[in-house]
């Protein structure tokens, strides 16, 4: 899987000149959580919503006639961003974006092709992803057997039993239980086979959960 595939294109980007206070209702505008800083076409580093609301807010706590002047007239986005933050290459593979944001603590990365600003990776495509894999705009159900190892209960074998009697499978993949670490194989299908499918796999004795 590469970034590339998955990013979002075309994204929300701001001036480092614009003024924090516009930048707020930009945001406000948008419903972003971050935007990237680009000006005359060069990526510039990374804003956050979340910053300009704080400081907004200890400007205006602190209720000094000077401080509250100087954010609304003075305050540019360039004084708050995020230079030169964590990004990803178009190239990269989702591992690798999974990896980054893991290590550096980011729910948000732009993504580069050279010094080019093409798109954005963020936990909102990564939900979208987990969507489709899930199939839940095609109105699909889950069905989750164990599979612990055990050579009589192996992913092939498990869908060997629910081909060889006529049911459809529309997606499959295997997670892991958080807690005991179990592997278990997940089958997406249909409504309408749902009962057939499931009652087959008890039937067979498989561990279903």
């Amino acid at each position: 899987m590469i970034v590339k595939h998955w990013m979002s294109k075309n994204p929300d980007t701001v001036s480092s000149d614009l003024l924090a206070k516009d930048a707020i209702e930009l945001f406000e505008e948008k419903r972003v959580p971050f935007m990237s800083v680009v000006d005359n076409g060069r990526f510039r580093g990374l804003i956050a919503r979340r910053d300009l609301r704080e400081v907004a807010s200890w400007t205006f706590a602190a209720q000094d006639i000077y401080e509250t002047q100087y954010f609304n007239e003075r305050l540019k986005v360039k004084d708050i961003m995020v230079r030169k933050p964590v990004t990803l290459n178009i190239d990269d593979t989702v591992d690798t974006a999974l990896e980054k944001g893991k290590e550096f603590g980011r729910s948000f990365l732009p993504v580069m092709d050279g010094g080019k600003l093409v798109g954005t990776l963020s936990n909102r495509d990564f939900s979208y992803a987990l969507k489709q894999l899930l199939g839940r705009d095609e109105g699909l159900h889950g069905i989750c057997v164990e599979i612990n190892g055990d050579n009589k209960v192996t992913i092939k074998k498990v869908l060997e039993e629910i081909f060889d009697q006529g049911f459809q499978i529309q997606g499959v993949f295997t997670l892991k239980d958080p807690d005991t670490k179990t592997k278990r194989l997940t089958i997406r299908v249909e409504e309408k086979y749902l009962k057939q499918i499931t009652s087959l796999i008890d039937q067979k004795g498989y561990k279903l959960i």
